[in-house]
Formats: C-alpha cells, structure tokens, sequence
C-alpha cells in the first residue's frame, strides 16, 4: 500500500468541510457546552493533576516534587485501607440493586394502592442526605440510641455494640445507611424499565408454561439489563464521590476503615493541609472511576447490540 493512499490527507480535509458545512449550525448549539466543560471541568482537571506532582502546603507556595506523592501513597499502609473501603462502598450498590429490584418486582403486582406504595418507598430518598446521616447517628447511638437500647431489652443482644470503635461494624453502618438512603433511585429506574416491558412477552412465555421464574430469567431479566447497567454505573459513581455520610457516622474513623477515597482526599486537604497529596488522591479516583464508567459503557453498547 502506498504512502499515498494510507494518508491522504486531500480527501481527509475535503470530507471535514464537508462535514462541517453541512452541520454547522449543530455545531454552534454545541460551542457553549465545550466552552463550559473546557473551562469548568478541564482546565481544573488538568491544573489538580500538575498539581498532584507538586508539594504544596495549605495556604503556601507549591513546590515541584515529582512523583513524591504518589510514592508516599503507595508505600502509606493506611491508602490500601482507604482504597479497600473504596471498593467495598462502592460495591454495595449491588445491595441496593437487589432492594430495588424485588421492591420493583412487588410493586408490579400491586392492583390497587400503587402509587401509595411507591410514594412510601421514596420517603428515604426525598430526605437530604445530611438529614438522614444525623437520624440514623442518634438512631444507631450505643448508650442513647433506642434501636440498641431495645435490641438489649428483648435479649437480643448480650451488650451494646460499639460500632465507633470497631472498623467493620462501622463501615457495616455505613453501608445500611446509604443502601437505606438511595435504593429509591435505582427502585425508580427499574420500575420505569418493568413498566416498558411488552405484555406480550408475558403473554408469550404463559402459552409456552413458563413458571415465574423462568419467566423472570428469560423475560423480565434481560429487558431490564440496560436499565441496571444504567442504575449501577450511576450510584458506584455517587458512591465514589459522596462523603457527607460517612463524615457525619464516623468521620472517616476509626483509624481509616472508613475513610472512602474522596473521605482521605478532604482529610489531606483539610485536615492536613497537604494540598498536593490530596490533588493525587483525586487523580486515583478519577482514575478509578473512568475505569468503572468504561466498564459499564462497554457492556452498556453490547447489551443494545444484542439484547437477548
């Protein structure tokens, strides 16, 4: 193959004004929205990420370190936690998955009172998450708390649990709290995707005796993937990025079991003052959560391809 053929350049530029003639008022709708993201979201990703290279004190000149940064991170025991809390967080929307997609299963088979048990369903996601943070801390509390105090009352615990001091209990806690606090959103879209669903199919698979779990693995479940795969990728990247609940339950503590990426990132700007270790610990998360959106993108486009 000749060089000329392999790039020609001529009939690259041709086709772009081509392009472009034909679509340039699509084009100019669009410039605002470039100019926002370019401004509001690129030009600070790209300063954070030079500034994960520097060392830079709260309130102080930054000073070019390198990799100093990230080496600290990755040789600092305490980031594994983190990271491993992280993960653990953000898996949990598996949990609220399965919440969801039985409330959604229950609430089709309602005949009367739908919308009355929708709307119960919602109460938990219409409360601010910083409300519902402050309810549950008194709700949980060891010695104050009514739920321990009446869990011990009827025997059902020896002696109180306190969950402040002990990793797992606490990061346990944490995750209720946010399964109990957002399964609503993804309770929403999958009730919106069942309503979707052709009767036909329904109809289709009763003809041919299907019991109701087949009908469920053959029928319901794969009309409902793209809107999971939707559900999922949106709360893993909520949970990533939230922190008002696990500052308010356990402030990151003990220790760091609890201290989520985004926790650590605001305790080493904040708490520390260590500006540019916290710009590094935003450009892992970010890392991280690209990696995750990518995932579910690529099952996303698979599963429009072939739905079955």
């Amino acid at each position: 193959m000749s060089t000329q053929n392999r790039f020609d350049l001529g009939g690259w530029a041709s086709s772009y004004r081509e392009t472009l003639s034909e679509n340039w008022f699509a084009y100019l709708l669009i410039l605002p929205v470039l100019a926002f993201l370019v401004l509001l979201m690129w030009l600070p990703f790209a300063q954070g990420f030079y500034m994960s290279f520097n060392d830079w004190p709260f309130g102080g000149e930054p000073a070019w370190v390198g990799l100093e940064n990230y080496r600290f991170l990755f040789d600092w025991e305490p980031f594994y936690t983190s990271l491993r809390a992280t993960l653990v967080f953000s898996l949990t929307t598996v949990l609220q998955l399965g919440v969801a997609l039985v409330a959604a299963l229950a609430v089709r088979e309602i005949r009367r009172g739908k919308s009355f048990v929708t709307g119960v369903f919602l109460i938990s996601y219409t409360v601010p998450p910083l409300v519902t943070g402050t309810i549950w801390a008194y709700l949980l509390q060891p010695d104050l708390g009514p739920i321990f105090g009446y869990l011990t009352q009827w025997g059902l615990l020896e002696e109180t649990i306190y969950w402040g001091s002990d990793g797992g209990a606490s990061l346990g806690v944490i995750l209720f709290v946010t399964t109990w606090t957002f399964w609503p959103f993804m309770f929403l879209i999958i009730s919106a995707s069942l309503e979707s669903i052709p009767e036909e199919l329904y109809e289709s698979a009763r003809m041919y005796g299907a019991g109701r779990v087949q009908t469920f693995l053959r029928v319901t479940l794969p009309q409902l993937k793209s809107a999971i795969l939707v559900a999922l990728s949106i709360r893993i990247i909520w949970n990533m990025t939230k922190i008002s609940q696990v500052l308010q339950l356990t402030n990151g503590g003990p220790g760091y079991d609890t201290s989520i990426l985004a926790v650590l990132l605001y305790r080493f700007a904040y708490g520390q003052g260590r500006m540019g270790v916290a710009y590094a610990v935003g450009v892992i998360l970010l890392v991280m959560t690209i990696g995750f959106v990518f995932i579910f993108i690529r099952e996303f486009e698979r599963t429009s391809e072939d739905p079955q």
